[in-house]
């Protein structure tokens, strides 16, 4: 409305700059504006009229359809306990637990109450890792919300049927990364097929992305097609199909890459004497690490046993360079007898967590017991938040029999916010999840106890 803006361009302006055109208004509204001499008090007058105005001067609107409304659930709202630990978690803020509490509600048959809705849409919007388990929860209702936000348009995607291509064909790339991991795990040869018909049209971060979901699916007829990979134009594609063939056993690729490393490397008593691959200036170190990575642990027992071998002088290469090699080969190959020797050998090195990884939970646990004694407090501090997640139960109990041994100390402090929140929830019956402490601990205490405390608390108001 051309009144409208001209009002408030001279509000803006001031009248003493510009007058308001009393010509622009709406005949009904003009003499009310009129009867005023003072310039400012036309203005005010004009804009009070005006905006009344707007409001109530439309037109009655005809043949309008209700919305129509959402789809039954008969699904039982969570318990009063739950909703409002679900308040107090959308007032507080803590994503982190948010998601927890959506994925125990997403594992039972509750849902949640539909006034809850738009704040966790608005939190999902904002965090992509709550959508799973909020469209699980919020049911119709949040479709419903979702075909009318699209900001939560998220909550309204269709459920799409692994059996039709029309998902792999058109469906955005979350979708189509669903489809290809249910058809891996159904129909593995289907899957295969759609993969290998579509890879070269893919941009280059999908490829990656793709091989990211056929990780999990391995197998051993997967090695033409990671070889072919290999010479992919992207860099990220090339680096994630050498790790995929170095987790599939007795590959042309990796002996390839063994046979190509035999000439370069000689024991000479406790030595170890490496030659760098030729190659320009500062490629030989790059190669170096590229054929150590890819080819099989067994090759180096033609010098020794792991746990003797990772503690050879090195001469030739940086020592580093070699050991960060035979972490990345024993991480893609799971080799735990290496993961152990080199834990051992370096116990506060980077490699570590990766190493942990690879071990058994009963193996995790007792590594973990051999690093307290070894490790200074404030080493195994940020060891803490390095190790790869989920944990097991056996490592989250040794974790948190370490914590409760801990004095005051600011690096410890860090470490039990992430015990705290990373811990499964087998471990919520341990005794720092149990005890109320007293006002006189320390304040990285308390929280931990809190934290633990709240976790448990959901688990069990959602049992």
């Amino acid at each position: 409305m051309k009144a409208w803006e001209d009002l408030v361009g001279t509000a803006l302006l001031g009248t003493r700059r510009r007058t308001l055109d009393l010509s622009s208004l709406p005949p009904a509204v003009r003499p009310l504006a009129e009867d005023r001499e003072d310039p400012a008090e036309q203005l005010l007058a004009a804009a009070a009229v005006l905006t009344t105005f707007r409001r109530a001067g439309r037109q009655p609107l005809h043949d309008v359809r209700p919305l129509p409304v959402a789809a039954e659930d008969e699904r039982p709202f969570v318990p009063p306990l739950a909703r409002e630990r679900l308040a107090r978690l959308l007032a507080a803020s803590h994503p982190d637990l948010l998601l927890e509490w959506l994925g125990i509600v997403a594992g039972t048959n509750y849902r949640v109450p539909p006034e809850t809705l738009p704040l966790l849409a608005e939190a999902a919007r904002t965090k992509a890792a709550l959508r799973g388990p909020l469209v699980a929860v919020a049911g119709p209702v949040g479709a419903w919300l979702g075909q009318r936000n699209p900001d939560w348009s998220f909550l309204a995607a269709p459920a799409e049927t692994t059996g039709t291509q029309d998902v792999w064909q058109y469906g955005s790339l979350a979708q189509r990364r669903r489809w290809l991991a249910a058809k891996l795990a159904e129909a593995p040869e289907e899957a295969r097929e759609a993969l290998a018909g579509s890879w070269k049209s893919e941009p280059a971060d999908v490829r990656s992305d793709f091989l990211g979901v056929l990780a999990a699916h391995l197998r051993p007829e997967d090695e033409a097609f990671l070889e072919a990979a290999l010479t992919d134009r992207a860099a990220a594609v090339r680096e994630r199909a050498a790790e995929l063939l170095g987790r599939l056993p007795g590959t042309r690729y990796g002996e390839s890459m063994a046979e190509r490393l035999r000439p370069l490397v000689r024991r000479r008593g406790r030595v170890l004497e490496i030659a760098l691959p030729q190659g320009e200036r500062g490629e030989g170190t790059v190669r170096l690490r590229t054929l150590v990575a890819a080819a099989p642990l067994a090759f180096w027992t033609e010098f020794g046993p792991p746990a003797e071998v990772v503690r050879m002088t090195v001469e030739g290469c940086p020592a580093a360079v070699l050991r960060d090699s035979w972490a990345t080969a024993a991480v893609r190959q799971g080799d735990e007898t290496w993961a152990k020797a080199l834990i051992g050998a370096d116990p506060g090195g980077r490699t570590t967590p990766p190493l942990l990884d690879v071990l058994s939970p009963a193996a995790q646990a007792a590594t973990i017991g051999h690093l307290v004694s070894r490790l200074p407090v404030e080493s195994f501090a940020r060891l803490v938040h390095e190790l790869p997640r989920p944990w097991t139960k056996e490592l989250g109990t040794a974790l948190l029999d370490w914590i409760a041994r801990q004095d005051d100390h600011r690096l410890v402090s860090h470490a039990a916010v992430v015990i705290a929140r990373a811990v499964p929830a087998a471990c919520l019956r341990h005794p720092l999840a149990t005890t109320r402490l007293t006002m006189d601990a320390g304040p990285w205490r308390r929280a931990l106890t809190e934290t633990l405390n709240f976790r448990r608390e959901m688990y069990e108001e959602l049992a």
